[in-house]
């Protein structure tokens, strides 16, 4: 097992606050936040097939995946949720917990809409960076 891999965005320190992690997965918030609370869920160990993950690394996959969720509808909320293994930009195994909202939310003094929900939303889709503030704003909401 690779531990880390040169040149991979997903290996080593996170550029957004770290909201949980256990052995095998850190949750980071994601850094476009075109929707209120987008995170991934990243494994720490570097690989790039999720059918090459372990037993354990499953369990503790669905065991971080509730918590989030857990998390999320207490903040924020959401109406709906869509998870996904996109791995387009980043080949580094992570899944993506994105909340869907059919009406808009504030946080931090910024407003956070969902045009798209009940629908698809666009892909991809306008990109928004929230200032530092505002991500450690959001991951004080996301963790006890």
């Amino acid at each position: 097992m690779v531990a880390c891999m040169s040149g991979c965005s997903l290996c080593g320190a996170s550029l957004t606050p770290v909201l949980g992690e256990c052995v095998h997965w850190q949750v980071r918030l994601n850094l476009n936040q075109n929707l209120l609370g987008k995170l991934i869920i990243v494994l720490r160990r570097h690989e790039e097939q999720v059918v090459a993950l372990t037993a354990d690394e499953w369990n503790a996959l669905h065991q971080q995946v509730r918590l989030m969720t857990a998390r999320l509808r207490a903040a924020f909320e959401p109406d709906h949720f869509n998870y996904a293994f996109l791995q387009n930009q980043d080949k580094h195994v992570h899944l993506h917990i994105i909340p869907r909202y059919a009406k808009p939310r504030e946080v931090g003094g910024l407003r956070f809409e969902d045009p798209d929900h009940p629908d698809h939303y666009v892909v991809p889709s306008p990109e928004r960076r929230v200032s530092g503030a505002v991500l450690d704003e959001l991951a004080h909401l996301l963790t006890p």
